[in-house]
């Protein structure tokens, strides 16, 4: 799934609208966006779930070998 022209286009100008309030856009996504608009496929991925990512190497949302679970107390 990459954004279409139009889709970045209303972005775009949504986060010109908005940094001129002073708000906006996070520097980390705005160089995500400058990235991805010179090379749309390069940095994109979309997981299992159907959510973007950023790297191939990031993170899952639940890592199960780092669950430790919880001890249940005696009533």
């Amino acid at each position: 799934m990459v954004c279409t022209d139009t889709q970045e286009n209303i972005m775009r100008n949504f986060d010109a609208i908005a940094a001129l309030r002073g708000e906006g856009f996070r520097p980390e996504l705005r160089a995500l966006l400058d990235r991805v608009a010179i090379e749309p496929r390069f940095e994109l991925f979309v997981r299992s779930d159907g959510m973007l990512q950023s790297g191939p190497d990031a993170v899952p949302e639940m890592a199960r070998d780092n669950v430790v679970p919880l001890k249940t107390r005696a009533a």
